[in-house]
């Protein structure tokens, strides 16, 4: 076969690469690219610089020219389209580690310069064909079922070339020690009519891997609406029932409490004892108001998106304490024993006006649930690098449709207690909140009759991390 046809297929085949190059450059350039796309261009470049070498006349430059650095440039290139591929489809760093297979490329088709061609075709059979199938099946590895036809199409010109690398490997060895491979035989013209089809194909993927990633932006975006319009409208919701609750736990304790000043305080200024009991029953209602308010208020802070929990190590013991004193005086009338967890107790990493205020919740809940006489357990551990705090009370418990509704605003529970202590339902909202805010959680099990056991969640420390400002 004269040599002439091998030596224009060669040249229509580096002018295809040089168009590639030259096409997707201008893409980018455009304002179509894609993750990786430079180094999809630049790839193609590698194509294109190791076909020049062997588009020249091989008379016209020395040998080592082509078999060294045209085919170290050609086989390279996938390492390009490796990388290319990897950005597009991973977050993760692309392992650098890769590209000193370039420099094992180039030794050992300059230690088999020498050798005979079969040789020097079998090393650059071997070469593509690790590199073609690598990066074709890196394109369909894993791949989500929208996206999974133009990845496969994408794929399509480096598994073919690859699988006709592989093919050629084969022939080479089996024909090669022999002398029936040399550079103008048939199988080799084959191999180079084939690649020039391909490039055309590769050319093909750019556009489909712009056209992949245009569809996963505008997919993203989509579910990012649809979340955000999700969210608005629990938001709304929230909003309204929450405006609802104010309007309806509000207006009975400070109307009572008007209407009782009016009739009692004003109406009869007689007998001192009279009006200290009065005095004391209209400072009740009051406190609860004001307890009631003192929940809206970190209610409205919990929902602030912006307000970060100032996060420290924080030290159960005063914590437990205030908490106890707090609820010390209703537990006291009901004859409820409060046990509180001996030191030394676990610090875990919370803010502390969250800590104390879920604490209190919780802890108010067992007293006000709690029978008369009974006993209510405080207690703390530390399991897989979180800190529970266990709240267990001896009380009416609840069922399991209750404890289903309990922690949905939308099935808000007003409750009594076992002395007819009225609750809004919104402390166990608040804690969840705060607690989830925090890093953290609540959950909550319960039984009739027999006891409720809430545990705060709450995340520890690491190895060598005492605290840290707002995360």
């Amino acid at each position: 076969m004269s040599p002439v046809p091998e030596a224009n297929l060669q040249l229509v085949m580096f002018l295809c690469y040089l168009t590639n190059l030259g096409l997707s450059a201008l893409l980018v350039w455009s304002g179509r690219p894609f993750p990786g796309a430079w180094f999809w261009v630049f790839a193609q470049g590698l194509m294109a610089f190791g076909t020049f070498f062997d588009a020249l006349p091989h008379g016209s430059i020395a040998a080592w020219w082509p078999s060294v650095i045209g085919n170290s440039a050609y086989a390279a290139s996938n390492i390009l389209f490796l990388h290319s591929v990897w950005v597009f489809r991973f977050r993760s760093p692309f392992p650098r580690w890769l590209y000193a297979i370039i420099v094992i490329e180039f030794l050992t088709f300059l230690v088999s310069l020498e050798q005979p061609y079969w040789i020097r075709s079998w090393i650059f059979s071997a070469w593509m064909t690790l590199g073609s199938l690598a990066v074709g099946a890196l394109l369909i590895w894993s791949v989500d079922r929208n996206d999974r036809l133009s990845h496969w199409m994408t794929s399509l010109p480096f598994l073919i070339l690859g699988g006709s690398s592989l093919v050629r490997l084969g022939i080479v060895m089996h024909l090669g020690p022999s002398g029936g491979i040399t550079e103008l035989t048939s199988v080799n013209v084959g191999y180079v009519s084939g690649a020039i089809l391909l490039a055309t194909i590769i050319l093909f993927g750019y556009f489909m891997m712009t056209r992949t990633r245009s569809e996963q932006i505008l997919s993203r975006k989509d579910s990012e609406i649809e979340v955000q319009n999700q969210q608005l409208i629990e938001s709304n919701r929230a909003k309204d029932l929450f405006f609802s609750i104010i309007a309806h736990d509000l207006r009975g304790p400070i109307s009572g409490s008007a209407r009782y000043v009016r009739k009692h305080l004003l109406g009869k200024m007689t007998g001192l004892e009279a009006k200290y009991k009065e005095v004391e029953t209209l400072a009740s209602a009051l406190d609860k108001t004001n307890d009631f308010l003192e929940k809206l208020l970190w209610w409205s802070r919990a929902q602030l998106q912006d307000w970060v929990p100032r996060r420290v190590a924080v030290d159960l013991e005063p914590v437990f304490l205030q908490t106890l004193a707090l609820v010390q005086a209703t537990a006291d009338l009901k004859g409820i024993q409060i046990v509180l967890p001996q030191p030394p107790l676990p610090s875990p990493l919370a803010d502390p006006e969250s800590v104390q205020l879920i604490l209190g919740n919780l802890l108010s809940n067992a007293v006000k649930f709690t029978l008369t006489g009974r006993t209510v357990r405080i207690s703390t551990t530390v399991q897989n690098g979180f800190c529970q705090i266990i709240v267990e009370d001896e009380g009416v418990g609840m069922d399991a449709p209750t404890l289903e509704r309990l922690f949905r605003i939308e099935d808000k529970l007003t409750t009594h207690g076992t002395s007819g202590e009225r609750g809004s339902g919104l402390g166990l909202l608040l804690s969840k909140s705060l607690a989830e805010r925090n890093n953290g959680g609540i959950t909550i099990e319960s039984e009739a009759w027999v006891g409720t056991r809430a545990t705060l969640s709450l995340p520890m420390p690491a190895q060598g991390e005492s605290s840290s400002e707002p995360l």
